[in-house]
């Protein structure tokens, strides 16, 4: 028997979601998960919904796409309202962006605000690099890979002129995991 976590980021078009599933997926392959990852855009690629699924698993993976979320990662309050029913009503996080993301009240899954866009803003004096924040921060919160191998994965696959910005956004986000419940 394998042991399966199916994670779910969502949000809008250009706030990198598709780019924080890609590095999540690279980083549990590189600890020696099985891994699928899909992703989808809405309408427009940039301001309209758009999500990225990642499974990881312990052993072979039966189906390669989400089906009910273990851990939902949420930017947006459209994404947000779109996936919450994906979740596992038995044990799922939601973890959010309080920026932009009001939980639903009633909701039976453990939400954590995660302060990803106001970190980026003052850590790296701009919101660019909220998803990487975010990133860092559900990893380690939610023990999904190991943060040598994702910090291994930023660092590779980030452009040159990006990549101590990532690095640093992955950092503040992996102290923010530290002190989530």
């Amino acid at each position: 028997m394998s042991d399966t976590r199916q994670v779910l980021l969502c949000g809008l078009g250009g706030q990198g979601v598709v780019l924080a599933g890609r590095l999540l997926g690279a980083a549990g392959f590189a600890d020696g998960l099985h891994v699928s990852g899909t992703s989808s855009y809405g309408a427009a690629a940039r301001g309209g919904e758009c999500r990225s699924e990642v499974v990881l698993s312990s052993g072979p993976i039966g189906f390669p796409f989400v089906t009910a979320v273990d851990v939902l990662v949420a930017l947006s309050q459209s994404a947000y309202a779109r996936y919450i029913n994906w979740t596992r009503k038995d044990g799922a996080l939601v973890f959010y962006d309080p920026s932009g993301v009001e939980p639903s009240e009633g909701s039976v899954q453990k939400h954590v605000a995660v302060p990803a866009a106001e970190t980026a803003e003052r850590i790296l004096g701009t919101r660019l690099g909220a998803n990487i924040v975010m990133l860092g921060a559900v990893a380690h919160a939610a023990e999904l890979v190991s943060m040598d191998s994702l910090a291994a994965v930023v660092r590779d696959r980030s452009p040159a002129r990006f990549r101590q910005q990532n690095l640093k956004a992955l950092d503040a986000g992996a102290e923010l995991g530290r002190g989530l419940p």
